[in-house]
């Protein structure tokens, strides 16, 4: 990119908050009557990876940009290789040509929360760093819910047998919910962000509950980022309305013992996800789609903006 370029993008996005870069804010959409409880959720991205290619030449003046510039803690060095730190230990950065060619993928790796970032860290990020990779995109980004409700007897169904691992806190209530596989393209977290920043970063959050819902998606399952979910329900299952006592039992155990979904037969299994939706008041993901849909031409920008298609904020 151009020093000029550089430049115009920089007064660009000075016009703009910083944290609205990276938070779509509420969804305005009209709500459905069953969703009177529950708070519009904010909607960021929470974490990306880029990866791409640096021929020989860029790689030689990277590493000895890298190996002069204060922000960036440099190790691992070897002529083929290197890693990084950068933005006081907000991005990562690997380069490993050796690797690449032996797996036969991409020889250079981003990672970064752009939450954490402010805007002149992106366009730095942008300008130092991403823009001497050839070939590049993402293959990983996490899709962040924000809800100020009280998620703890919430659960993810889907039409695919997901892993469940649960966290409970010290009054016995769930405080982290795990969903599928970590290596699965896409991994699923509920958790209570309200406690997170108080453990983490000392945070205090002025709203009784801070929950998230978090869909970590990777490879091929990126570029569906925006129709990530259409088999996915987020459900409060209200077990103890159902009259059959033998009903309430096994909905019970089939929320609490994951590995007895795998005792039933496929027509039992198909009944009891019909009977748990249908005793579901709120399914979070119709309201989470219809955020998404509010703010995806934001978030189009934003992955535009990593991809060289400068259209943010027009």
């Amino acid at each position: 990119m151009s020093k000029n370029n550089y430049t115009n993008h920089s007064n660009h996005l000075e016009n703009h908050d910083s944290d609205n870069f990276s938070k779509t804010g509420y969804s305005n959409s009209r709500l459905d009557a069953h969703f009177v409880c529950t708070s519009n959720p904010k909607l960021s991205f929470d974490a990306m990876t880029i990866v791409g290619n640096l021929n020989k030449n860029s790689a030689k003046k990277l590493s000895d940009f890298m190996s002069l510039d204060p922000q960036i803690r440099l190790w691992d060095i070897l002529q083929t290789k290197f890693k990084a730190k950068a933005l006081q230990e907000k991005v990562y950065i690997e380069y490993d040509k050796v690797k690449a060619d032996t797996w036969d993928r991409r020889n250079m790796r981003v990672e970064f929360n752009p939450n954490k970032l402010t805007h002149d860290e992106m366009l730095w990020l942008k300008h130092n760093i991403i823009d001497y990779m050839e070939d590049d995109g993402f293959t990983r980004l996490d899709l962040a819910f924000d809800f100020e409700d009280d998620l703890s007897d919430y659960y993810a169904l889907s039409e695919k047998a997901l892993k469940r691992t649960v966290f409970f806190g010290t009054t016995g209530k769930a405080e982290t919910k795990y969903f599928g596989s970590r290596d699965s393209n896409r991994f699923i977290r509920i958790y209570n962000k309200k406690k997170e920043r108080k453990e983490n970063a000392d945070v205090d959050v002025s709203a009784e509950h801070l929950w998230r819902v978090e869909i970590e998606l990777k490879r091929d399952m990126v570029d569906y980022w925006n129709n990530c979910f259409n088999d996915l329900h987020i459900l409060k299952p209200a077990w103890a309305t159902l009259e059959s006592l033998k009903e309430q039992a096994m909905v019970y155990l089939l929320l609490h013992e994951e590995s007895k979904w795998g005792e039933l037969h496929r027509n039992s299994r198909r009944k009891y996800k019909q009977i748990i939706q249908e005793i579901s008041s709120i399914d979070l993901t119709d309201l989470m789609k219809s955020t998404l849909k509010d703010n995806e031409e934001n978030l189009q920008k934003q992955i535009n903006f990593w991809q060289r298609k400068f259209e943010f904020w027009k």
